[in-house]
């Protein structure tokens, strides 16, 4: 069922194949693990209960790109948020091609452009789904793109896809999951 959604969800856009080698890790995280609590959301829920977090975004950092990549975008989607419309945790881009990762720090002081997630918040917004749900699946996907990164500011995940339609060299993903009790 993930992957249904996962793939509804990027469908407008034409993903290059992974190139070789091309991976995404995130800090002290292996594939599908549980995200720490400071990770949540760092506002109330909207039934007034708080998420419990920081709103502290995962580092993470790839290796592998492919020839010709000039800048990367990084898009996170839980897919089952919004009782399975999907929620659009963070859209950022204008990374540059020299870049290897990026940090939690660099994420706070927005050294690249963030952009508009679900509800219009700009940057990082941490999980917060629902007490009592099974945990959910936050999927980041980094795009390797073949233009340089000058794409203009405040797009939303429709945005970003739109923007890098035709221009994508290789994707690679990684998978987090996070519940609150």
């Amino acid at each position: 069922m993930l992957v249904l959604v996962f793939a509804l969800l990027f469908a407008s856009v034409p993903l290059a194949a992974g190139a070789a080698g091309f991976a995404l890790t995130a800090a002290g995280m292996a594939d599908d693990a549980l995200m720490s609590s400071d990770m949540g959301f760092n506002k109330t829920d909207a039934k007034g209960v708080s998420c419990g977090g920081v709103n502290r975004a995962p580092s993470l950092s790839w290796s592998s790109a492919p020839a010709g990549t000039q800048s990367y975008a990084i898009l996170e989607v839980d897919p089952s948020g919004a009782s399975g419309a999907g929620v659009n945790h963070w859209v950022i881009y204008n990374i540059p091609a020299s870049a290897t990762g990026i940090s939690s720090a660099e994420i706070a002081d927005a050294k690249y452009t963030p952009g508009r997630g679900t509800g219009d918040l700009v940057g990082y917004r941490g999980p917060c789904p629902p007490i009592g749900d099974l945990p959910h699946h936050y999927v980041f996907t980094l795009f390797a793109l073949d233009l340089p990164p000058s794409f203009a500011p405040s797009l939303d995940h429709d945005g970003v896809l739109a923007a890098v339609k035709g221009h994508v060299l290789a994707t690679t993903t990684f998978v987090a999951r996070f519940e609150r009790k």
